[in-house]
């Protein structure tokens, strides 16, 4: 892959992950605002569940899957692997789902604290099964860079999802019908990536010749998996036990918004770790070291302002998109987007581990994480609250990142870009004091004021001389590509 080709693929990615997310936060005031913070708490609850359980079902093989197939050119290889990943989780996701039923009251009583939450986690558990099915059947078009197709299914599912969620919410289904357009939603997704596969490679019945060689190298990813959840999810569960359902909802929404900063290294992941991984396994290390300053670069270059951004608009942003029982949680949406600041700089470095097949390591920087995280929660929350769950993921993510970072010097000597990180700050702290000088009481002023800022934004970056001339070239390309369209659109 030449590296235009890596940067329009990440740039289609990018455009789809913005477009998806802007679904997903608008479903944020959709949700909130009909369910309130008890319901939407039951809700976070679940999500969080599904998150915690699924790795058990998916046993890490949609890893597998981009591991040993991203250099893969025999179609019988391709056709055995796929569908033999694909049968195995089905079996694991029905099993595991089964056992989420089948016990949703016990866990009702002493997880969510409320036994009316028992109905709707029984109606919730084929969301494990979901869950499993999806990341696998759109990994093989991440796999096999058909990024198009992989954007357009992405987008497809999130705006499906915010406009079968409006439709049951206004016919008065509530809290099933968010449940309900999950899963009709997702269900289309897998089935329409399911034939597209079967029109591309055929369809066999696997013999499970290499599940063996697959198990072996994602075995050991499965508790990473876990692991990561009690460092990203866990503050969920602890939240409900010291402050209660509707704690966890005013926290879950707050997160909601704090997190977007994650979104900013998915195009980079989705595109980079396939990539690299070829890259190795053609011994082109020059090149890998290449692709990976070069995203840690750009990853910062965007989510540095954009944690300035939602600290300077987290109050509107809590106020506008929820109700007033939400916005007492308006001061955790910037720690939790520096959390994922941190997130993405560990999600680049982790690759180096993933390529070299040192998953163990992962594991044992997991674990320290998870570990700390749950002290610090246990520490913190009673005595500051919710603050107190939003630092600790802060903490914890801040030290994975210097073990990520000191575990990838082992194998690749980065670049980091020290001046123009320092000069991404600066021209940050101006776009903050600008943006936050305004009082903004809609979503008009908000998207006004947060368009202006990113102006500033690269106008500093222009006046300290944070961009080459290549970097240049290409905003200057894509402003006046901004501008062109807009013309067309108005006719003038």
């Amino acid at each position: 892959m030449s590296y235009q080709k890596f940067a329009r693929d990440v740039g289609l990615i990018g455009t789809a992950q913005v477009l998806t997310s802007l679904g997903t936060f608008f479903l944020l005031p959709i949700i909130t605002k009909s369910l309130g913070a008890y319901y939407y708490g039951i809700w976070a609850q679940i999500t969080i569940t599904v998150s915690l359980i699924t790795p058990f079902a998916l046993l890490g093989l949609s890893m597998a899957l981009v591991r040993f197939l991203s250099s893969e050119t025999e179609i019988n290889k391709i056709r055995e692997a796929v569908y033999s990943i694909l049968f195995f989780v089905t079996m694991s996701g029905l099993l595991v789902s089964f056992l989420l039923y089948m016990f949703a009251e016990p866990l009702a009583t002493f997880a969510f604290k409320d036994l009316r939450a028992a109905y709707f986690i029984k109606a919730g558990s084929l969301l494990i099964l979901l869950n499993v099915l999806e990341p696998v059947s759109l990994y093989y078009f991440r796999v096999f860079k058909q990024i198009k197709k992989y954007s357009c299914l992405t987008i497809f599912e999130v705006f499906g999802k915010l406009l079968l969620t409006l439709a049951l919410l206004k016919m008065g289904y509530g809290l099933l019908g968010v449940i309900a357009a999950t899963l009709m939603v997702q269900s289309m997704i897998i089935l329409i990536a399911f034939l597209t596969i079967i029109s591309q490679i055929g369809f066999v019945i696997p013999r499970f010749v290499y599940i063996r060689e697959y198990l072996q190298f994602s075995l050991p990813l499965t508790p990473n998996a876990l692991i990561r959840w009690v460092t990203e999810s866990s503050d969920r569960y602890l939240v409900t036990y010291f402050l209660g359902l509707k704690s966890v909802g005013v926290y879950s929404a707050a997160c909601s918004i704090g997190s977007l900063t994650q979104l900013f290294v998915s195009p980079l992941q989705l595109i980079l770790l396939p990539e690299l991984a070829k890259l190795f396994d053609e011994n082109k290390i020059d090149k890998v070291i290449i692709y990976m300053s070069y995203s840690l670069r750009y990853f910062l270059f965007i989510s540095i302002p954009a944690v300035f951004g939602l600290s300077a608009l987290a109050k509107p942003l809590l106020g506008i998109f929820t109700t007033e029982d939400f916005l007492s949680g308006w001061f955790v949406i910037p720690v939790i987007a520096f959390s994922g600041l941190m997130a993405g700089v560990v999600q680049i470095f982790v690759n180096t581990l993933l390529i070299v097949k040192k998953t163990k390591a992962q594991t044992n920087i997991n674990i320290a994480a998870a570990v700390s995280n749950v002290l610090l929660n246990l520490l913190l929350i009673p005595s500051i609250g919710i603050v107190g769950a939003a630092l600790s993921t802060l903490i914890s993510y801040f030290f994975m990142a210097i073990l990520c970072t000191h575990m990838s010097l082992k194998y690749f000597k980065h670049e980091f870009y020290f001046h123009d990180i320092a000069k991404s700050i600066l021209s940050s702290v101006a776009m903050y004091l600008f943006v936050s000088y305004f009082e903004i009481s809609s979503i008009h002023e908000i998207f006004e004021v947060a368009g202006i800022g990113v102006l500033i934004y690269l106008f500093g970056m222009f006046l300290l001389g944070g961009f080459n001339d290549l970097e240049l070239s290409l905003i200057k390309r894509y402003l006046f590509g901004i501008k062109k369209n807009l013309v067309k659109i108005i006719g003038v």
